[in-house]
């Protein structure tokens, strides 16, 4: 029987399922329930027609996760396509959008790309991870917290803003928002005869508890996330400028680190600079230009780390300081620091990914 290639567009309540063979020529497509009898029908549909080699899901982490679950258990290649992946074949082809279509580019993506990572990031066959899943909602809610604290602090600094001016006099002047908002907690219960600005101070008082509520769960989350960073294995947290924080969030954006070479995992993390040299014989140093590509979360946790190490770290430093010597600019230098700090963070994932598992 012929091998072939299974492209899963995911919706809440159905699915779509394209396949190709080995030509990449399509042979069917079919629409599903996205329920238990749903993946069945489809598997069994599948099966009919060839040999799975591999099953591309659009987002195998998120609304094609059910569908994952149940072909990772039997034994199924599935392969986790992202987004941007077949919005790039849309855009080029200009052939609309439906659902057949989507599927389609998925199962297309998922024929030619050999670097799509399996479901759950992992670098073979493997179940998702309760570890993994339990950072993952931790992170979620410190993502949701923060939102939500940073509207609350919008809100109370305008409202503080609009006071009269003798409340306001009590205040600290040209401070962050954060210290008024503080000093404003400190006055306690403040009334006044005026309806409108009783109101505001009520719904100030309001504000300000619900932001000490939301920074309590938000210390919450950072303890949990801790811990499950430590019960995970994963020694990030002693690379100077990673702290748990920015280590569940490397965890959770790699995944398994031996799906990457070294230089691929500065490719996916965006610190592998595009060369843009040019006229380089006599000795000038070569040029590159940031790469926009990569995932930028995970940039933003490197770029972050190596701000810090910049500030307390001399070996860091020292790197830092001889680019510069050697010709290049400021940003140069800096991206030559998260390039080796991608390094260090590989070489360290790998040594906990390789680590024995301690019985006990």
């Amino acid at each position: 029987m012929a091998s072939i290639i299974v492209g899963i567009d995911p919706h809440r309540k159905v699915f779509t399922a394209s396949v190709l063979d080995e030509r990449g020529r399509h042979l069917d497509h079919q629409h599903f329930a996205n329920s238990r009898r749903g993946h069945e029908d489809a598997l069994a549909w599948a099966q009919s027609i060839g040999s799975i080699d591999k099953v591309g899901i659009e987002g195998a982490s998120g609304l094609g996760r059910p569908f994952a679950e149940f072909l990772v258990e039997r034994g199924v290649d599935v392969r986790d396509v992202p987004p941007h992946k077949t919005a790039q074949h849309q855009r080029g082809r200009h052939e609309g959008k439906t659902d057949r279509l989507d599927a389609h580019r998925i199962a297309v993506e998922t024929q030619i790309n050999d670097r799509l990572a399996h479901a759950f990031k992992s670098s073979t066959v493997a179940a998702p991870d309760s570890i993994s899943d339990q950072i993952a909602l931790w992170h979620n809610a410190r993502i949701s917290l923060r939102k939500i604290r940073v509207r609350l602090i919008g809100e109370l600094d305008a409202l503080i803003h609009d006071l009269p001016e003798p409340l306001r006099a009590r205040l600290p002047e040209r401070v962050t928002a954060r210290a008024r908002i503080t000093a404003m907690a400190k006055l306690g219960r403040v009334r006044s005869t005026d309806p409108v600005q009783q109101l505001r101070l009520t719904l100030i008082r309001h504000r300000i508890g619900m932001l000490k509520d939301v920074l309590d769960q938000d210390r919450a989350a950072a303890k949990e996330l801790a811990k499950l960073v430590t019960a995970s294995g994963s020694t990030l947290p002693s690379i100077p400028g990673i702290a748990a924080r920015s280590a569940a969030e490397i965890l959770l954006e790699v995944g398994d680190p031996r799906r990457f070479t070294e230089a691929g995992f500065a490719r996916f993390n965006g610190t592998a600079p595009i060369p843009v040299s040019s006229g380089e014989a006599g000795g000038r140093p070569r040029r590159y230009r940031l790469s926009r590509g990569g995932n930028r979360r995970l940039n933003a946790a490197i770029h972050r780390a190596a701000t810090t190490q910049l500030r307390c770290e001399p070996r860091a430093r020292e790197l830092y300081e001889t680019a510069l010597s050697r010709g290049h600019t400021r940003r140069e230098a800096m991206r030559i620091l998260k390039r080796h700090l991608s390094n260090t963070i590989h070489r360290t994932m790998l040594r906990d990914a390789n680590k024995p598992l301690l019985l006990t």
